[in-house]
């Protein structure tokens, strides 16, 4: 699932690659009215009712500068203005469109996100921009935050202003801890690809599903919560867990049905007996388990799971006696 997102990611990475390089980046380019009109798509009703106006307004890949004129457009609802050469100052005109559901301004130059309040903004998307912070973002019925590949180092975001927010994606960045991310109500959360070593206020992600935590730098499990009750869905893939018997810490989640935990030093088998044995480690751990790494856990293995957590406890071995038998 998120996999695939990341490849489908790295697709668009490298057609951007063979895009023409921006060409004149110090001469200004303005939006003009006529060029606006031509990017309007999506007709709906206007807020009164009584007539159709383009809801939606799709300026992308121009190499804009300026984008003022698409205040003159009321009614529009959905903004894309992704991969242009936009600062600070240029985005925030956006503001002021008060009736805004959604903004997407990806590949911009956008350094700071500091800007007045949207009553109805819900989806927000600043990947791969220039931000170093994530303060100034107050938009109460936020529900969709993306800010994936900028450089920012810590999360200071005000739940009491963001208490609407489901999904925040932070992939890519300079973490390197979990701590400030305070959202009882956050659904989906991916912080792939930061330098994260330590998990710290998962206990008030009460109502996490999916936790998204490849590429990072965590070599202990400890942090996770039985409060993260309804958490799904756990991506550790390329991590630094030297140890199998980290996993153990999982069974405090009580709804964990898919773990990814593939490509970290604990787990190196290199022929399949290995990787049947490492499987029935994790199942004998974490039985309720339906999905490890790629492949759906079958009702045989659970069974052969049960029989060796059983032999186990029978020869008073511990899950910590196999920390070096399956590392290299």
């Amino acid at each position: 699932m998120e996999d695939d997102h990341e490849e489908a990611e790295g697709e668009y990475d490298q057609q951007r690659r063979y895009e023409s390089p921006e060409i004149h980046e110090e001469v200004p380019r303005i939006l003009t009215f006529p060029e606006a009109a031509e990017c309007l798509h999506t007709l709906g009703k206007c807020d009164s009712g009584l007539g159709y106006a383009y809801l939606g307004l799709n300026a992308s890949n121009k190499s804009l500068t300026d984008i003022r004129v698409i205040l003159k457009f009321k009614y529009v609802l959905f903004v894309d203005v992704s991969r242009n050469r936009l600062i600070e100052d240029a985005f925030r005109v956006l503001t002021k469109m008060t009736y805004l559901l959604m903004i997407q301004a990806d590949n911009n130059r956008i350094s700071s996100v500091e800007m007045e309040q949207m009553p109805y903004l819900q989806v927000l998307k600043l990947n791969k921009n220039k931000l170093k912070s994530t303060a100034g973002i107050c938009h109460n019925l936020l529900e969709i935050l993306e800010l994936n590949h900028n450089n920012i180092d810590e999360v200071t975001l005000n739940p009491y202003d963001l208490k609407n927010l489901k999904t925040l994606e932070l992939r890519g960045n300079m973490l390197t801890t979990t701590n400030g991310i305070f959202f009882p109500g956050l659904i989906c959360l991916y912080i792939a690809e930061n330098q994260i070593e330590k998990l710290d206020g998962l206990e008030i992600l009460v109502n996490l599903k999916i936790l998204h935590l490849r590429s990072n730098k965590l070599s202990r499990l400890d942090g996770f919560s039985s409060r993260c009750a309804k958490l799904s869905y756990l991506n550790l893939r390329n991590n630094e867990i030297t140890k199998i018997s980290e996993i153990q810490k999982l069974s405090c989640l009580p709804a964990l049905e898919t773990l990814i935990i593939f490509e970290n030093p604990a787990i190196n088998y290199r022929e399949e007996d290995e990787e049947n044995m490492y499987r029935q480690i994790v199942l004998a751990m974490l039985p309720d388990l339906v999905r490890i790494d790629k492949d759906p856990v079958l009702y045989k293995e659970k069974r052969e799971a049960q029989e060796f957590r059983t032999q186990m406890i029978l020869n008073g071995s511990k899950f910590t006696d196999f920390d070096v038998s399956l590392a290299e």
